[in-house]
């Protein structure tokens, strides 16, 4: 049996716990299989469109604290020993995004998400962006749960 080496990890980050836990064990992963490190964070603009007035100050700010977090974020992963870390920041839907668009464009080949709080009505009306990425990613998803958390 060959093992399996992953050459490319992308972590999703939105600055929740679950994600912070994600990042954690995908700079684990990471270092285990030597491999590349790519953070990726989207700004869901399907929540900005309900804004009545376009505001490109809106987006401004949300990209800079976004620039921000995940500027902390690589810092973290190369201080932990990653050489190669890539930070992505897109807009758009995060499901799409995270699925197929960054991974391919990046040659990811595992994605790596927080497990959402969502309880069982809420993900009935938006749905969970981890169980569309498992839907439709073509690599492997592991999806990391916070054990304190019960839902």
């Amino acid at each position: 049996m060959t093992q399996q080496k992953y050459e490319n990890i992308m972590v999703a980050v939105d600055g929740s716990r679950e994600a912070e836990l994600a990042f954690e064990k995908g700079v684990n992963v990471a270092l285990r299989n030597a491999s590349r490190l790519t953070i990726a964070h989207v700004i869901d603009t399907r929540a900005l469109q309900s804004v009545s007035t376009f505001d490109a100050e809106v987006y401004e700010d949300l990209q800079e604290e976004a620039q921000k977090l995940m500027t902390e974020y690589k810092e973290k992963a190369q201080k932990a020993g990653i050489k190669y870390v890539d930070i992505v920041i897109e807009l758009g839907n995060p499901k799409t995004l995270l699925a197929t668009d960054i991974p391919d464009e990046h040659k990811v080949d595992l994605i790596m998400v927080g497990a959402t709080g969502l309880n069982a009505f809420e993900r009935l009306l938006v749905g969970s962006s981890s169980e569309y990425i498992l839907r439709h990613a073509k690599v492997d998803l592991l999806v990391v749960r916070d054990k304190e958390k019960t839902f």
